[in-house]
């Protein structure tokens, strides 16, 4: 068997074979904004021949891989290696992260640099077309990619948007990785605009789907009934949807401006009307500070909490491993007499090229967080053969076929170049080889055909 050295979500971002007048030895492998900190694994089992610094790639690991699994030596370059020189790795092995500082690769954003050579390493200066390098993306057809557990926390990662997102797509956000989504009804009485839309998009790319009501204060000009009936509208009729009670409004000075009954009349006049409400969404720095005294969670359902550590930038997953993990110290900070069901622990996720997402995680089944987001004996609620793992749903068909094009085009572009290995009519040359073995043949100077056999 054979694995695939990033997780699923990333993409080929630069292909094997010629590339800005040179030829590219490797494949690229990346996710829209950059990849630094993900993790990187080992595409076969195999001994570590190399770790650490090396011209042109910043950091590497060389794997040479027997006989006995096939043979090949794995090259992985802009990393940061988290194995040693002598190290024997099974296949699938977490080997070390993708460097973040892109300094070390160019400029250009973090990712993966993957070469698979049919022997062994050959510098760069002493490679020509033909040779035992193979082209990575061909060689990982039909691999498997890595198993959700083989990062540091069994957790599941979700997103919480709103009109602030709009246009974020959450068929990328599933193909990142990302198994839920939190998405606003309305603040007060203002309906978010793309609510409708950010829904369809979840249900439709298969993705684990609650919302949220960002709870107004009576103070603030509007009832809580009133702020309800626009519930009413954004739903029109639905009643399988959770709704989150969102817990943080102050005044312009600062001032906390709900009370524990403004909470509990919510929950009330919510559920008069048959919606299944979670729970209650907040922070210590408004629960703890609530006018009153800080309200018992006792009742009021499950807790979803904002407790950030460095809230850094990055993929959702390396953010929290960074912070933590399982160990993150949110998860262990309770508000009243409840510790977290669902931790935000940042807002500045990468997640489909938007950089500012809040990023949230789940320590459980997919099956138990459906319980918890629908309601009780509602399709999506209820546990079946199809909906009882946490296996990751297909790839829908709208991303399939934006891969694929995108793949199609690289080999298209690669064709018109000459495929590695060249044209055979052209004395195996590429396009650029061709060229300039003409100029050269034709007098032009400083050109030369730098595959002509030597006497």
């Amino acid at each position: 068997m054979v694995t695939m050295p990033v997780r699923k979500g990333f993409v080929v971002t630069s292909g094997f074979g010629p590339r800005w007048g040179a030829f590219h030895w490797g494949t690229d492998y990346g996710v829209v904004g950059g990849a630094g900190g993900a993790p990187i694994y080992a595409v076969k089992s195999g001994k570590v021949l190399a770790a650490g610094p090396a011209q042109g790639f910043g950091r590497w690991i060389r794997i040479d891989h027997p006989a006995s699994v096939g043979g090949w030596e794995s090259v992985y370059g802009h990393i940061i290696p988290e194995v040693k020189v002598g190290q024997q790795v099974r296949e699938g092995q977490r080997i070390g992260r993708i460097d973040p500082n892109s300094a070390t690769n160019g400029g250009v954003a973090p990712h993966l640099h993957l070469e698979i050579h049919k022997l062994s390493w050959v510098a760069h200066a002493n490679r020509v077309a033909g040779s035992n390098i193979l082209d990575p993306h061909k060689a990982l057809q039909g691999a498997k990619w890595p198993e959700r557990h083989q990062r540091e926390s069994t957790a599941m990662f979700g997103i919480d948007i709103s009109e602030h997102q709009n246009g974020l797509s959450l068929a990328l956000a599933k193909a990142e990785g990302l198994e839920f989504v939190i998405i606003r009804l309305c603040d007060g009485t203002y309906k978010d605009k793309v609510f409708r839309s950010h829904l369809a998009d979840a249900e439709k790319n298969g993705m684990i789907v609650s919302t949220y009501w960002y709870l107004r204060a009576p103070s603030e000009g509007s009832t809580i009934k009133q702020q309800v009936d626009v519930i009413d509208q954004q739903m029109a009729g639905r009643r399988d949807l959770g709704v989150w009670i969102d817990v943080e409004s102050v005044s312009p000075s600062g001032v906390k401006l709900l009370t524990k009954d403004d909470v509990w009349q919510a929950k009330k006049d919510l559920e008069s009307r048959g919606y299944h409400v979670p729970g209650i969404y907040s922070g210590a720095w408004y629960w703890e500070k609530m006018p009153g005294g800080e309200p018992s969670m006792k009742g009021l359902g499950n807790l979803w909490v904002s407790n950030y550590g460095r809230n850094a930038s990055g993929i959702p997953y390396v953010l929290y491993d960074t912070d933590g993990g399982d160990n993150h110290k949110g998860w262990s900070y309770p508000l009243g007499d409840r510790k977290p069901d669902i931790l935000q622990f940042g807002s500045n996720g990468n997640v489909a090229g938007f950089k500012s997402v809040d990023i949230n995680a789940f320590k459980g089944t997919a099956t138990e967080l459906k319980a918890m987001f629908y309601r009780p004996g509602s399709p999506a609620a209820t546990p079946t053969k199809d909906n009882q793992t946490t296996k990751e749903e297909p790839m829908s068909k709208e991303l399939k076929q934006q891969l694929d094009r995108i793949e199609k085009n690289q080999i298209r572009i690669l064709r018109q170049l000459g495929q590695p290995g060249g044209w055979e009519q052209g004395g195996s040359r590429t396009l650029y080889d061709l060229t300039a073995a003409v100029a050269e043949k034709e007098g032009v100077p400083g050109t030369r055909d730098t595959m002509k056999k030597e006497d």
